[in-house]
C-alpha cells in the first residue's frame, strides 16, 4: 500500500483556548525531506494468531554471565532486571508452520524483552534465528510480546495498523502469535517488526544509517554522548543508557543536531526544526500520540533515524501497548497532555515557536478526522475480536489480566474495555485541548530544610496564554499530602525560589509545588514532575525535603 504523500487542503473551525480560530491552508506542505516506504512491505491481515512452535535444547553447563551454554527456560523467565549483565539466552528449535524445515536440533537463540514487563507473571520474548539469509518473512528477529498492562491484547496492533494509512510516519509489521514452548501452549501475543538491518533494507534505505531507541533521552546535551576519535561512543554504556544505538558507526550527526537544539540563541525552526528534522513527520507523530494517548514517549519508546549522508532526523514508532485508555477523562498531573511533552527540550522549544501550536492543533485535528476515526477504529478491533477473545478469556491468558475489579467477572470487564476503545480518541482529544489552559509541568532542584531554614529552589512553569503563574508551596508529614497531614502552606510564591525562616518538630517532611494560572487559579493548575517513590507508590509532585541534599526526589 502507497501512503500519500501530502496532506490535502483543510479549513478547520475549531475553539481553540477559549477562542474562535478559522484556518484554512495546507496542514502538511510537502518538503524534500519527506519520508515514504515501498509498496507491499506490510502483509493484510491473516485473521488468525500464527502457530509459533519452540523446542528447547538442555545442555550441562553453567549459567553465568557470558557463559549462558548451561541455561534453560526457567533461568530466561527469572531474568527480571533489563538493566544488568545477566542477559540468559537459550539455544532452540524455532518453527512457524513449514518453516524452516531444517531438520536442525537448534536454529535459534531465545531470551526475554521488555523492561517492566519482565515482573509480570506472563514473560515477553524475543527469538533470533542463526541464520542470517534463511529469514522468516525477511524478518531474523521475532519480538513475541505478552502485553501484560494492556487488558484488550490488541493496543499495539491496533496501533501500527491504523499508522500505515497515515502519512509522513512509517508503521511496524505486526501478526498475532500463538506460542508453544516445548508442547505447552503459552497463550496470545503479538509479534512487531524489529526496528534494525532488515527494517531499513526492507523500506530500501541504507542499512548503514543512523538509528536510535530513546530510552532515557530529553534532547538534553549531556557528557554521556561524548564520540571518541572513530566517531563511536567514548562511554558507550553511559551512551546506550539514554540513548541505544541499534544501527550507525558514525554519530557525529546527532551531536550537530544536539548543540542545535540545545543552543537557546539560535533561531528554533530556520537552525533546528528545518536543518535536522522533518515538520511533518515530526507533527504526525506528535498527533498520533496525543490522539491514542501514548505519553510514554516523552523520554522513550521512540527511534530516531538519521539516513546516513543525510542531515534530516525522523521520529518512529514502537511501543503502543499502554494506549487507547479510557477510563480516566481529568489532566491528574505534570505527565498529561501537552505538560507531559514540555518535559523534553526539543518539544519545549517547537511549542513556543510563534505559531507552532495553531499548527499543532490543525495537525492534531486532520489526524482525528481522516485516520483515527471510529468507523476505521471499530472495522479493526472488530477483524481482531474472532482471534483474541478466545486466547484473552481462556487460560493461560485470563490467568493473570490487569483488571481493576470492577465488574464481577474478567470477561465481562475484558468486553467493555474492548468495546469502548473507539471513544478514547475524543476523550485524549479533549484532554489535549484542556492542557493547554494549565501551566506546563517544572522540575523541583532544590529542596532542603536545616537549621529551621527553608531552602527551595524549582525551574519556571509555564502559561501558552501568558497569563501569570504563582506558586504555592506545601510541607506535609506523609506524601499522601492529606489536610490532616499538611503542616505548612506558602501561597501566592511569584519567584521560582524560595529562602525563608521555618521552624518545625523533628519528622520526616514532604514537598510540594502548585504551579497556579493567576486568571483561573482554582482550576488551572499544575504539579512538578518530581515523583517520590516508597514502598511500591509513587506520588507524583512530591519531593523528600533533604537535610543538605540538592536536587530532591526525581
Amino acid at each position: 500500500m502507497n501512503k500519500k504523500i501530502t496532506f490535502n487542503k483543510l479549513i478547520i473551525i475549531s475553539l481553540w483556548a477559549g477562542s474562535l480560530s478559522v484556518s484554512s491552508a495546507n496542514v502538511f506542505l510537502p518538503l524534500p525531506t519527506d519520508i515514504t516506504e515501498p509498496t507491499g512491505i506490510y502483509f493484510p491481515f491473516s485473521g488468525v494468531a500464527h502457530r509459533v512452535d519452540v523446542r528447547t535444547a538442555v545442555n550441562p553447563g553453567s549459567c553465568v554471565i557470558d557463559n549462558y551454554v548451561g541455561c534453560t527456560l526457567v533461568d530466561v523467565n527469572a531474568d527480571i532486571n533489563s538493566k544488568d549483565n545477566f542477559k540468559p539466552e537459550i539455544k532452540v528449535h524455532l518453527s512457524v508452520g513449514s518453516f524452516p524445515n531444517d531438520e536442525k536440533i537448534t536454529n535459534a537463540t531465545l531470551r526475554q524483552r521488555g523492561n517492566t514487563a519482565r515482573n509480570a507473571k506472563q514473560k515477553s520474548y524475543r527469538i533470533k534465528l542463526d541464520s542470517k539469509k534463511n529469514l522468516m518473512r525477511g524478518e531474523r528477529k521475532l519480538q513475541l510480546n505478552k502485553h501484560p498492562v494492556d487488558l484488550s491484547r490488541v493496543s499495539n496492533k491496533l496501533s501500527f495498523d491504523l499508522m500505515i494509512d497515515i502519512p509522513h510516519l512509517p508503521s511496524l509489521r505486526t501478526d498475532f502469535a500463538n506460542l508453544f514452548i516445548d508442547n505447552v501452549d503459552y497463550g496470545l501475543f503479538t509479534h512487531v517488526e524489529n526496528v534494525g538491518k532488515e527494517y531499513l533494507i526492507r523500506r530500501g534505505w541504507d542499512k548503514d544509517s543512523a538509528l536510535y531507541k530513546a530510552r532515557e533521552f530529553d534532547f538534553t546535551a549531556s557528557n554521556s554522548y561524548a564520540l571518541n576519535e572513530k566517531f563511536k561512543p567514548a562511554n558507550p554504556e553511559a551512551f546506550n543508557k539514554q540513548l541505544e544505538i541499534k544501527r550507525g558507526k558514525d554519530h557525529r550527526k546527532l551531536l550537530e543536531m544536539l548543540e542545535a537544539v540545545n543552543n537557546m540563541d539560535n533561531n528554533f525552526s530556520k537552525d533546528v526544526m528545518d536543518k535536522y528534522f522533518n515538520k511533518n513527520n515530526y507533527l504526525t507523530w506528535l498527533s498520533v500520540n496525543i490522539l491514542m494517548g501514548n505519553q510514554d514517549v516523552v523520554y522513550s519508546n521512540f527511534y530516531l533515524l538519521n539516513k546516513k549522508g543525510k542531515n534530516t532526523f525522523y521520529f518512529l514508532p514502537w511501543d503502543y501497548d499502554e494506549t487507547w485508555e479510557s477510563t480516566n477523562d481529568d489532566l491528574g498531573h505534570a505527565d498529561d497532555g501537552l505538560s507531559g511533552f514540555w518535559a523534553s527540550l526539543f518539544h519545549q522549544r517547537f511549542f513556543q515557536e510563534p505559531g507552532a501550536m495553531q499548527e499543532l492543533y490543525e495537525a492534531v485535528n486532520f489526524v482525528k478526522n481522516n485516520y483515527l476515526t471510529p468507523a476505521k477504529i471499530t472495522n479493526k478491533l472488530d477483524a481482531y475480536f474472532p482471534v483474541v477473545q478466545p486466547f484473552v478469556t481462556s487460560s493461560p491468558d485470563i490467568n493473570d489480566l490487569p483488571l481493576r475489579g470492577t465488574f464481577s467477572t474478567e470477561k465481562e470487564e475484558y468486553l467493555v474495555d474492548y468495546k469502548n476503545i473507539p471513544s478514547s480518541v475524543e476523550k485524549h482529544y479533549k484532554n489535549f485541548i484542556d492542557s493547554y489552559q494549565y501551566p506546563m509541568g517544572f522540575w523541583i532542584r532544590k529542596a532542603v530544610f536545616a537549621s529551621n531554614k527553608l531552602s527551595l529552589e524549582w525551574t519556571p512553569s509555564y502559561d501558552f496564554q501568558g497569563n501569570k503563574i504563582t506558586y504555592d508551596i506545601q510541607i506535609s508529614t506523609a506524601p499522601e499530602f492529606t489536610a490532616s497531614a499538611i503542616v505548612k502552606e506558602i501561597k501566592g510564591v511569584s519567584a521560582t525560589k524560595y529562602d525563608n525562616s521555618l521552624s518545625l518538630p523533628a519528622n520526616n517532611y514532604y514537598l510540594r509545588i502548585i504551579a497556579r494560572d493567576a486568571s483561573n487559579p482554582t482550576k488551572h493548575w499544575q504539579i512538578s514532575y518530581n515523583d517520590f517513590e516508597n514502598n511500591n507508590s509513587s506520588y507524583p509532585g512530591v519531593v523528600r525535603l533533604q537535610s543538605s541534599v540538592v536536587g530532591g526526589d526525581e
